[in-house]
């Protein structure tokens, strides 16, 4: 005698009326193997595009090195007295291209507005 089921008898065993506690328990054990396999499409999928992003970050790294190169070695060549004249000094230059710096020259630039008390006349 052989032990095995086959697939005949399995398809019939399958269609047998599952009580009520085993529809709920296959139902949730269906929904967990679903959100498992969305959980796992979306780590892959943010893995792909982290690498991608990475390697258009590479590739823009190195495409613009020779102007950045430029603009340092010209920023260098200048006196300290023609960096004071543009707002930079010595130190600076290193960090020139990081956004950072960017965006905190841009914040220093902007005057404060609307928190000032008029000025009035002295007696």
């Amino acid at each position: 005698m052989d032990a095995r089921i086959t697939k005949e008898e399995t398809a019939l065993l399958m269609t047998l009326n599952l009580s009520r506690h085993a529809q709920q328990v296959e139902e949730i054990r269906l929904a967990a193997i679903r959100a498992r396999d969305e959980a796992i499409g979306r780590a892959i999928r943010d893995a792909v595009t982290g690498f991608f992003r990475a390697l258009r970050s590479i590739a823009t790294f190195i495409i613009t090195y020779p102007e950045r190169r430029a603009v340092f070695e010209h920023l260098n060549a200048l006196s300290d007295r023609e960096l004071a004249d543009i707002g930079l000094t010595r130190g600076d230059l290193a960090r020139v291209f990081d956004a950072d710096f960017a965006k905190t020259r841009e914040l220093a630039a902007k005057p404060a507005t609307g928190t000032a008390m008029p000025m009035t006349a002295a007696n």
